[in-house]
C-alpha cells in the first residue's frame, strides 16, 4: 500500500514537472524573466530592455508577438553562462494567456528606471529632431517616457536594444501600425543610430 502511494505521488510529481509552467505563480515566473531583464525588471545589459513600468497592455502585446514568431535570443546574464541560450518564443509558449496578463500586470506596477549609459550628444540632438519631425512623438510623447501612452517606454532604454529593435522594424522582421512601419523604413541607418542615441540620452 505504501509503495503504491509512493508511486502515485511520484507519478503526480513527474506530471507537474512536465507541465509546471501552467501552474507557476508570478513569483516563480518572474525568476525566469529577471535572469535576463534584471532585478525587478530593470536591465543592466545594453542588449536587453527594461520591462518594469511598461504599460500592462503594451507588455502583454509584446509577449504575444513571440507566439507569432518574433525572434529573440536570451542569455543568462545573472550567472554569466553564455553556453546556454534560450529563446523568448520557447519561454512565452509555455505560458497561458492568463499568465501573460499576470506577468504584464506585475511588471507594469514596478517603477521604471532609465539606464545610465554613455551617448553621443551630437547624434542625440539629431535623433531628437527626427523623433519630433518624423511622427514618433505622436505615440511616444515626452521623448518616449510616458507609460500611459501604451506605446512602450523608449526613453532611457538600453541603446543596443533600441538600435536592434529599430533595425528589425526597418528590415520588416517586426511590425507595428502602418504609419510607424513606413516612417522607420524611410529612415537611413544613420537616422536609426541617431534615434537610439537620443533615447539613450534620456536619463
Amino acid at each position: 500500500m505504501k509503495r503504491s502511494i509512493k508511486l502515485e505521488v511520484l507519478g503526480i510529481s513527474l506530471l507537474l514537472g512536465a507541465i509546471g509552467p501552467a501552474f507557476a505563480g508570478v513569483d516563480e515566473m518572474t525568476k525566469t524573466c529577471n535572469e535576463c531583464h534584471g532585478n525587478q525588471g530593470i536591465s543592466t545589459h545594453t542588449d536587453i530592455p527594461t520591462i518594469a513600468g511598461v504599460a500592462e497592455s503594451n507588455l502583454a502585446e509584446q509577449l504575444r508577438t513571440y507566439l507569432d514568431g518574433r525572434p529573440a535570443k536570451t542569455v543568462n546574464h545573472v550567472t554569466g553562462d553564455t553556453s546556454k541560450q534560450g529563446n523568448m518564443i520557447d519561454i512565452v509558449k509555455g505560458l497561458s494567456d492568463e499568465q501573460i496578463d499576470e506577468l504584464a500586470a506585475h511588471y507594469a506596477e514596478l517603477p521604471y528606471k532609465p539606464m545610465k549609459q554613455p551617448f553621443d550628444a551630437a547624434l542625440a540632438k539629431a535623433g531628437q529632431k527626427l523623433h519630433e519631425e518624423s511622427g514618433c512623438k505622436k505615440c511616444h510623447s515626452e521623448g518616449g517616457s510616458v507609460a500611459e501612452d501604451e506605446a512602450s517606454i523608449l526613453s532611457g532604454q538600453p541603446k543596443g536594444y533600441m538600435l536592434a529593435s529599430l533595425q528589425e522594424f526597418k528590415a520588416g522582421k517586426r511590425s507595428n501600425d502602418e504609419k510607424m512601419n513606413k516612417a522607420i523604413i524611410a529612415m537611413s541607418d544613420a537616422d536609426l543610430k541617431a534615434l537610439a542615441e537620443y533615447y539613450a540620452s534620456q536619463q
